[in-house]
């Protein structure tokens, strides 16, 4: 394996899922990639992820009660406030923030 395929695979992407979102095409292709996946399931996680992808399909209002009942509403934005940390938002994934 070549030092670059070394450190795609000890680079960790959390994904954020919260139950609507194209989640199996962005994970297969994270993985087709050669990056490891850390499944995002606690809004905690969010404090120590390194890169995170929010991918999502659906109602912003929806996705808004889901994110804000689940409490993952003030630690993305706090993840967002590092602008030294990779976020890659996918169609509601990425209006949410606005």
């Amino acid at each position: 394996m070549s030092s670059n395929s070394n450190s795609k695979a000890s680079f960790k992407v959390s994904l954020l899922d919260y139950g609507a979102g194209n989640v199996r095409s962005v994970r297969n292709a994270i993985l087709a990639n050669g990056y490891e996946i850390e499944d995002i399931t606690s809004p905690a996680q969010l404090k120590d992820a390194k890169c995170v992808v929010f991918p999502g399909v659906g109602s912003y209002g929806s996705a808004m009660t889901v994110l804000k009942r689940d409490g993952y509403d003030e630690p993305l934005r706090e993840y967002l406030k590092d602008c030294d940390k990779p976020f890659l938002g996918i169609c509601l994934g990425m209006q949410t923030l606005f």
